[in-house]
């Protein structure tokens, strides 16, 4: 071999050494993107254009794209087809759609063009379910997944039927995947009046930005949106990502990268929990463990992040209407979503005729309940065999006292959490005042049960003796003092001294309640 020959050969060899190892640690992306406008009842303006300027900007993030504009439902299931088995032999796979989405029962779905929906069940078989997409990555099993769905613009069957949920609802995606929303569960997107839509106009903005991790990316998408829509707008993500994840690397990761590529160490679980309330109207106020988190939008929705409570205690509150209270358990790093309906309160007007009937048929005067609002505290203490067991505001009693009140016109208002803060301040009178000023409360209603069981001794049999003692006070807030007060007791045989206490209470609380603002209004 000739000399020259020897050092071409050597040079060959040497190349190979070096600049294999690039190829063989290249990060294979591939994506799929779609964007449906030309719907026949409700056309939109962007999808087009962010399915082709999204296209673009992942192509120069290392992506090799494959977009689809305007394509119906055979096409849009061809097109998730092909792109799961393209999957199979990539190591990061992205799925991109802008245009119609609606949720049923909880689902989402991405609608297509051409199609022909006359009803609610119709839209599963006209349309494609998001879960189609998720199934295909989950089978593909790659270390990082990406859904991105500016899919939430308006119903666009409105014409046809109106008893869609609003928005889409959260999804949960296989380990290694992340969901992006353009706003927040069973809200609205905005179409955007220029070139592309606003969640998607941020996103080609924040694609540019070198060295952004996927989490970086989106907050910059929901800082920006949030800014353009005055708040209106608010995307959110869903993550099971077990490491990091970048669209453009800056110069010298990329350089880091060429050289090796570690297995990136398994992520810590996010530390915080988040809540979307959904009432039934805006402007309400939301209390979150005591802490006022702020008012709903004009779609009746607010999110709250960065709790770090496993289950919390959610107060909703507006003039005019009945404040309601519920609990809900909370995940790290997931969205949970908790619908409220307000109900509005007794009105003077509204119950005069029904207390008028109950007055003249008992000859009483209740009158001055009407339209008052007040807390309710109950404690009902069982005593067993030298045991004692308290408990407090148990549903049950607290129901069939709310029934016994519900014909006065009072407006109760749940005080569990409130409750909570008098026990814990040693100045309890003057906390009560400054609660009654804030709720604009009158009464404080303070129902007490004493139960005492014991065995039936002349037979032998499994019955017990139930006594009890029941208890109502009625408080003036505004002057601290005891307006009323009634009491009851009874002795009754049965198995179970709790359902005998329910069904006494419910027999005896009605007349109690009378005999209670009775003696309260001729105070008045």
């Amino acid at each position: 071999m000739k000399p020259s020959q020897l050092q071409l050969t050597l040079f060959f060899f040497l190349f190979v050494l070096i600049f294999s190892p690039q190829q063989t640690l290249a990060e294979k992306r591939i994506a799929l993107v779609i964007g449906n406008a030309d719907y026949r009842d409700a056309p939109l303006t962007n999808p087009v254009n962010d399915a082709l300027d999204i296209s673009e900007a992942l192509k120069k993030t290392g992506f090799e794209v494959e977009h689809h504009t305007n394509i119906n439902r055979k096409q849009m299931r061809e097109a998730i087809r092909s792109f799961g088995d393209k999957l199979r032999q990539a190591d990061t796979g992205l799925f991109y759609f802008a245009g119609h989405g609606i949720q049923i029962k909880g689902r989402n779905y991405l609608i297509p063009i051409a199609v022909d929906v006359q009803s609610a069940d119709e839209v599963q078989d006209e349309s494609i379910d998001t879960s189609a997409i998720l199934r295909k990555m989950e089978s593909a099993g790659n270390a990082v997944n990406i859904v991105i769905l500016d899919a939430c613009r308006n119903n666009p069957f409105a014409r046809s039927f109106r008893s869609l949920d609003r928005g889409l609802a959260r999804m949960d995606g296989p380990v290694g995947s992340f969901i992006a929303y353009a706003t927040a569960p069973g809200s609205v997107a905005a179409d955007g009046a220029g070139r592309n839509g606003v969640f998607t106009e941020q996103l080609l903005d924040a694609l540019q930005q070198p060295g952004l991790s996927i989490e970086q990316t989106f907050k910059r998408v929901r800082n920006g949106v949030k800014n353009v829509t005055d708040g209106q707008q608010i995307p959110w993500e869903s993550s099971s990502l077990m490491g990091e994840f970048v669209f453009l690397a800056t110069q010298q990761e990329s350089k880091t990268l060429a050289i090796q590529q570690p297995t990136p160490p398994p992520a810590p679980p996010l530390p915080f929990k988040y809540l979307q309330v959904i009432a039934n109207m805006p402007n309400a106020s939301v209390i979150v463990n005591n802490i006022n988190r702020g008012l709903t939008n004009k779609q009746g929705a607010l999110n709250i992040s960065n709790l770090t409570a496993d289950e919390v205690d959610v107060i909703i509150q507006a003039k005019g209407y009945t404040t309601q209270r519920q609990r809900i358990k909370l995940k790290d790093g997931q969205w949970e979503q908790l619908y409220i309906t307000l109900q509005k309160e007794k009105t003077e007007q509204a119950l005069a005729p029904k207390i008028a009937n109950n007055q003249k048929s008992q000859n009483t005067n209740t009158s001055c309940s009407i339209g008052k609002r007040a807390l309710l505290s109950s404690k009902i203490t069982f005593h067993h065999d030298g045991e004692k067991k308290i408990k407090r505001n148990m549903p049950e009693i607290q129901a069939a006292i709310l029934q016994s009140f519900d014909p006065y016109g009072i407006n109760f208002i749940d005080a569990d959490l409130m409750l909570r803060d008098l026990k814990q301040n040693r100045k309890k009178k003057h906390h009560l005042k400054t609660l009654a000023l804030k709720h604009n409360l009158q009464y404080f209603l303070n129902a007490t049960v004493n139960v005492t069981e014991s065995p039936v001794k002349l037979l032998k049999t499994n019955m017990k003796t139930v006594n009890a003692d029941i208890t109502l006070e009625l408080l003036d807030l505004k002057i601290n003092r005891i307006l009323a007060s009634a009491s009851q007791s009874f002795t009754k045989a049965g198995l179970d001294a709790k359902r005998v206490t329910q069904r006494e209470l419910k027999q005896l609380l009605p007349g109690m309640s009378v005999d209670l603002l009775t003696q309260a209004c001729k105070k008045r």
